[in-house]
């Protein structure tokens, strides 16, 4: 029992350590990969990436999903808004545009099969007061990414891809 009993401050400093080693994975990793990802895309803020589709040459990890083509964009909002447009594919291909703080937390998803016209624009601000002349995405940091995806099962699909990729419009406000 004595031997149990001097060993509980050891138990005590691991178990302290512990959470202290997780705590500091959890709040500063994300924000260390958000920045070597930025520094490897090669691309300055606010520029669209088109990375060609994914095959199993380029797949070293399970993600990302070959049965998407994927566009990205590092954005920064510190000097003004960012006004991204383009157009949605048919509801018979799936996409969608996640908006991701520099902690690669999600915090603003959209897809094709809530907007039926066709096209998207969106105003991503930091501001809190800002036009209302299109839907507006409140930045929850300054600087983040947004990953568009579209689903393609087919050749045609991936055409049309590719054809959506040109058409991604980044206006400067």
């Amino acid at each position: 029992m004595r031997k149990v009993t001097k060993l509980v401050p050891y138990f005590i400093v691991v178990i302290v350590m512990a959470f202290f080693v997780q705590l500091l994975i959890i709040r500063y990793l994300p924000n260390g990969l958000y920045r070597v990802a930025k520094v490897l895309s090669g691309k300055p803020y606010n520029t669209f990436i088109h990375p060609p589709k994914t095959n199993a040459k380029l797949r070293k990890v399970v993600l990302p999903n070959p049965d998407f083509i994927y566009s990205a964009l590092f954005y920064d909002v510190s000097n003004g808004d960012v006004v991204v447009s383009g157009e949605w594919p048919d509801t018979s291909q799936y996409a969608c545009i996640g908006i991701y703080g520099n902690n690669l937390q999600p915090y603003y998803v959209m897809n094709n099969r809530h907007n039926l016209d066709g096209k998207f624009r969106f105003r991503l601000t930091s501001s809190s007061e800002s036009p209302t002349d299109m839907s507006v995405v409140k930045a929850q940091s300054e600087k983040g990414s947004i990953l568009i995806r579209m689903l393609v099962t087919d050749s045609l699909q991936i055409v049309s891809a590719h054809h959506i990729q040109q058409g991604l419009k980044i206006e400067l406000q």
